[in-house]
């Protein structure tokens, strides 16, 4: 997962680290310059780098949860999707799963990775490039490449040309007996 600011996990608790030594360290001076008798004025810095340390932690705290919760309920969105597709009637199965296969054809054809035949799939499905990196576990840059070479590899120049090459047969109007 990634936080709003596009950095990877990995920098994120390397953050949180270094913040969460801080406080701990300026907690450790305060307790002991206090018992040793000084004043709260004489250690004035330390208080204001434990505060200040306080307030990002907290900050940070409430922000990872928010991103928690927001992929947890784009995860459950996926599964009621996942849900209502297993429900179709066995006809529309074996038509979603004929669709299936000529589309893996295709990826096929194109050479997509594995990686790229996801992002293809969620595009489709119409999520944003950053919806997919959170799904993923990756960086919001890493989809947009993948995007880009599975564009390549197609012969498209946008996320509209990949869905319309999937689709425009499939949409064409049926044909008409002539009289």
């Amino acid at each position: 997962m990634i936080d709003a600011t596009g950095q990877s996990p990995h920098w994120r608790a390397v953050f949180a680290a270094f913040v969460l030594i801080i406080f701990c360290i300026s907690a450790f001076e305060i307790i002991s310059e206090f018992a040793a008798g000084e004043t709260l004025g004489s250690m004035a810095d330390d208080v204001f780098r434990f505060v200040l340390s306080l307030i990002v932690l907290t900050v940070f705290s409430f922000e990872y949860r928010a991103q928690h919760r927001a992929l947890g309920n784009l995860q459950n969105q996926l599964d009621k999707a996942r849900g209502r597709l297993a429900q179709l009637d066995p006809r529309s199965q074996y038509l979603a799963s004929q669709y299936r296969a000529v589309m893996q054809k295709q990826f096929d054809a194109w050479r997509l990775t594995g990686s790229e035949q996801e992002v293809v799939i969620m595009l489709l499905k119409g999520l944003s490039f950053r919806e997919i990196a959170e799904l993923r576990e990756t960086r919001e840059k890493t989809v947009r490449q993948q995007a880009s070479s599975v564009y390549r590899k197609a012969g498209v120049a946008s996320r509209n040309e990949l869905a319309a090459w999937f689709f425009e047969d499939m949409l064409d109007p049926p044909p008409t007996d002539s009289p």
